[in-house]
C-alpha cells in the first residue's frame, strides 16, 4: 500500500520490484492521472481514490491483509493519530511501515513541507522495531521503517 500517491512514481517503483502495490490518494485527478500514465504496470499495480483523514475505510481494506505500507513525503498531510491506528490494523503482525518526510525546524511551524523531530521520532512508539536513516546528502530527509504495528 502506498498511502498519499500522487501521481504514482513510488507506487510504479514497488510494482517494477514484482510487489503487487494499490496507490491510494485523496485527489482524483492525480489518482486519474496515475492510471492512465502507469497502465503498462496493471498486472501489480493499482490506484484507488481515499482521504486518510476524513473518509470512510475502503472496504478492499481488511485487518491483517497488508505486508508493507509506504507513506512517502505525505505524512505531514495526514490526521497521524488516526492514520497510525489504521495501519497497525491493516498491516500483518510482522509488517513494515516505511515512512520518508522531511523534517523541519522545532518551532518552524512549517508542517507544509514535513514534521519536526519530535514528531519523527513519536512514530517509533509501540511498534516492536524501528531504524531510521537519512535519505538525502544535507540530512533533511528521514526515513523511518517501522517493524511489528502490535509491539
Amino acid at each position: 500500500m502506498d498511502i498519499g500517491t500522487g501521481t504514482g512514481e513510488w507506487a510504479c517503483e514497488i510494482a517494477r520490484l514484482g510487489l503487487s502495490v494499490t496507490g491510494y490518494d485523496s485527489d482524483s485527478a492525480a489518482i486519474e492521472w496515475a492510471r492512465e500514465v502507469h497502465e503498462k504496470h496493471s498486472a501489480h499495480l493499482h490506484f484507488a481514490r481515499y482521504d486518510f483523514t476524513a473518509g470512510a475505510i475502503p472496504g478492499s481494506l481488511h485487518p491483517r491483509s497488508v505486508d508493507i505500507v509506504s507513506c512517502r513525503h505525505a505524512i505531514h498531510l495526514m490526521d497521524i493519530p488516526r492514520l497510525m491506528t489504521d495501519i497497525r490494523r491493516w498491516l500483518r503482525p510482522d509488517g513494515v511501515l516505511h515512512v520518508t518526510t522531511v523534517v523541519t525546524k522545532e518551532g518552524s511551524g512549517d508542517r507544509a513541507v514535513g514534521l519536526p523531530e519530535d514528531q519523527v521520532r513519536s512514530l517509533a512508539y509501540g511498534w516492536r522495531g524501528h531504524h531510521r536513516y537519512t535519505v538525502d546528502p544535507h540530512q533533511q530527509i528521514t526515513a523511518v521503517v517501522l517493524r511489528g504495528p502490535d509491539g
